[in-house]
């Protein structure tokens, strides 16, 4: 059997599937764990074999996934996409107040126009290159020309911790910028240098500007954010409180915390007291007591060590880096966030919410300036990155057309009529005269006289070309330049060299000399197909496909993030059931189907079944019927059981105790197929 549903709501579960699958979320969050975690997680609540007919049902309806080691290791996790819907089920059983934070008087603001930034350090890779030395690093001289593309700070970027090769070489704000590329798949390294994907970049420049940032932004949550639980919590809360701010709404980073607290999304661990070295970032959260971010509930005194805070403070500049909102501290030095973007529809990932690519159009000044506003579709920036030059790239990008520009735009691939043509098709206010015919001139001067490549035979004496040229068969194939060389046709290539050969001057196989081959700006040779204003047919269609195209999970990119998960094998089939009850049918039939009393010998027995199965039992106590969950059998006179009392439920701590036979009077094996 495999997965069959993987639409349900959280609020579908069986209790014990719910149990399990909150015990493993709030500790794990999405990162991995071993199969046998759970059961060590619903110790004393679930017996063992309930746990896993509760982890076979979560995996069957998706909200858990396995992948098998080479050495046949299960390894379990929650997909990414199941994770908004679980932070709003801890949120609708432990709502929250007071989110709301002063206004800062320090506010750093988000950049803007990150999807037109990349776009322009794309079109530059597209026309100078990135090679590569011998050893596999960026040349020094390309790698200046990268930095001065990044959008990124350095100072945004430090937090994240990054860790990649060569960081003695490369700035981390351009080890982002690369890295992203990378993973969205623009970009592939190659032996030589980094190559663009045309496909890829083709599907890209479709998007809309909101596809693009949900891209961008499932790409920072999970390979810039820190694999550990705690800090996927905080990703995570942080947008899921989102929906109580509204419009400007600051959101207490301190309340969010203390809710975290409570209810154990931040673990023992991140709570351990001051840290001389960061004794001014503990200052951003201090010491609390009676939390108002609680509805009808205290909180114990805590503190956050330097470690964790660091990491907290990294990720909302790293936020405002990628222009997802705005971060600032309050009069008293309390941290606050702010999102400028909707950052719940972004989580889901079936939400296409504004699918239509933008339709606008520019304005073409008469100094020659193309004023580019946010509403301009991406496919048609590409062709102005092309032609033009770009001023700056805030959200009303500008542009500039210049003689160069028009010049390098045709000589590498774009039609002299396709300039003046895309002026004409997306200015709003129409191209002013002289503008007009500048360009026209521009684009008319270039290519009257053109070199030419052509297939050059060389004879070593003349004694040689005299032969070739006298021969029969090579007649109309050969245009003679001075004494020992020949102009030849590439079609006729093939042919010649068997003639040769078969007189005896066959050529090397290698030409001499061999330059560069000719370069080309990408995606603008079919400028009439790329039809602005219409959504890739592949995002309509197959939208989980479409999405993968832009996954970055399992890509080779220059970040090392410390996710190993899609090296392993996927596994979809399910365990059968019957193999958690092995030898089932030796087991007396009374001992799943009725209460009973029995000898203490047979009881013993009982209990024995009931932990080699990892299963619960049934005993009446005292005229009242308990789940017990035994764990080791203690000989003696009389023996005695270990174990726990359990009710199932997952807001109780309970605690281990010990049985004698004595104790109870009937007993039955609590097994499912009864």
């Amino acid at each position: 059997m495999g997965v069959t549903n993987t639409q349900d709501s959280w609020n579908e579960l069986s209790s014990d599937e719910l149990l399990v699958l909150r015990r493993c979320f709030i500790r794990h969050a999405g990162q991995p764990m071993k199969e046998e975690e759970p059961i060590q997680l619903t110790r004393g609540s679930l017996s063992g074999v309930e746990t896993k007919l509760a982890l076979r049902g979560l995996r069957a309806r998706g909200w858990l996934e396995a992948v098998t080691k080479s050495w046949g290791e299960r390894i379990l996790y929650i997909p990414v996409y199941r994770l908004p819907d679980l932070y709003d089920m801890l949120l609708e059983e432990n709502p929250m107040n007071m989110m709301h934070s002063d206004h800062p008087i320090t506010v750093h603001e988000s950049m803007t126009g990150l999807e037109s930034e990349l776009l322009h350090a794309l079109s530059r890779i597209a026309v100078q290159g990135v090679p590569l030395t011998a050893k596999g690093t960026i040349h020094k001289r390309s790698l200046q020309k990268l930095n001065e593309l990044t959008p990124f700070r350095p100072e945004d970027l430090m937090g994240l911790g990054l860790h990649y090769a060569h960081a003695e070489l490369y700035p981390v704000q351009t080890v982002v910028m690369m890295d992203l590329l990378l993973s969205l798949g623009l970009l592939v390294k190659e032996t030589v240098s980094f190559r663009i994907q045309e496909t890829e970049l083709a599907t890209w420049i479709r998007l809309s500007a909101w596809q693009m940032r949900k891209h961008i932004f499932a790409t920072l949550m999970e390979r810039y954010g820190k694999a550990e639980a705690s800090m996927q919590h905080f990703r995570y809360m942080l947008c899921a409180v989102s929906q109580y701010m509204g419009i400007e709404g600051w959101i207490s980073i301190k309340c969010l915390l203390q809710w975290m607290l409570q209810v154990g999304l931040i673990q023992q661990e991140s709570t351990s007291g001051a840290d001389s070295k960061n004794g001014a970032l503990l200052d951003l959260i201090p010491t609390t007591s009676n939390p108002e971010g609680f509805a009808g509930e205290t909180g114990s005194d805590f503190n956050f060590n330097g470690s964790f805070m660091e990491g907290l403070e990294g990720w909302l500049k790293a936020l405002t880096a990628f222009g997802m909102g705005d971060w600032g501290q309050t009069a008293s030095g309390k941290l606050c966030f702010r999102w400028n973007v909707s950052v719940l529809d972004m989580l889901r990932p079936n939400n296409y919410e504004d699918t239509n690519q933008e339709q606008g159009t520019f304005y073409v000044q008469p100094d020659f300036e193309i004023l580019v506003p946010p509403d301009v579709a991406y496919d048609v920036r590409w062709r102005l990155e092309c032609c033009c030059e770009r001023v700056t790239g805030d959200r009303m990008a500008i542009y500039r057309i210049t003689r160069e520009s028009v010049t390098e735009a045709i000589e590498l691939g774009m039609e002299a009529k396709a300039i003046p043509a895309l002026l004409d098709k997306f200015s709003r206010t129409g191209v002013p005269d002289h503008v007009r015919m500048a360009v026209e001139q521009w684009a008319g001067d270039v290519g009257r006289t053109a070199f030419a490549t052509v297939t050059l035979l060389r004879c070593s004496t003349q004694e040689d070309a005299d032969i070739v040229a006298r021969h029969p068969a090579l007649e109309g194939l050969l245009e003679r330049l001075g004494d020992k060389d020949f102009i030849i046709p590439a079609s006729s290539v093939v042919k010649i060299r068997k003639t040769l050969a078969a007189i005896g001057l066959g050529p090397r196989r290698e030409p001499e000399g061999v330059d560069e081959p000719a370069h080309h700006y990408p995606l603008i040779s079919e400028t009439e197909n790329i039809n602005s204003g219409s959504l890739n047919s592949e995002m309509e269609s197959e939208p989980i496909q479409a999405r993968s195209i832009f996954s970055q999970e399992g890509r080779a990119g220059l970040v090392y993030t410390g996710r190993t998960l899609h090296f392993y094998e996927q596994e979809h089939t399910l365990p059968d059931p019957s193999d958690y009850f092995p030898e089932r049918s030796t087991v007396p039939s009374s001992w799943t189907k009725e209460w009973r009393s029995y000898h203490t010998s047979t009881a013993r027995q009982l209990i024995e079944q009931a932990i080699r199965w990892q299963a619960a039992v049934g005993l009446r106590i005292g005229g009242k019927e308990v789940k017990w969950i035994p764990e080791a059998v203690v000989s003696g006179a009389p023996w005695s059981v270990t174990g726990w009392y359990a009710s199932g439920r997952d807001d109780e701590t309970l605690s281990p105790a010990t049985l004698q036979p004595s104790e109870w009077s009937d007993m039955r094996l609590l097994v499912p197929f009864t």
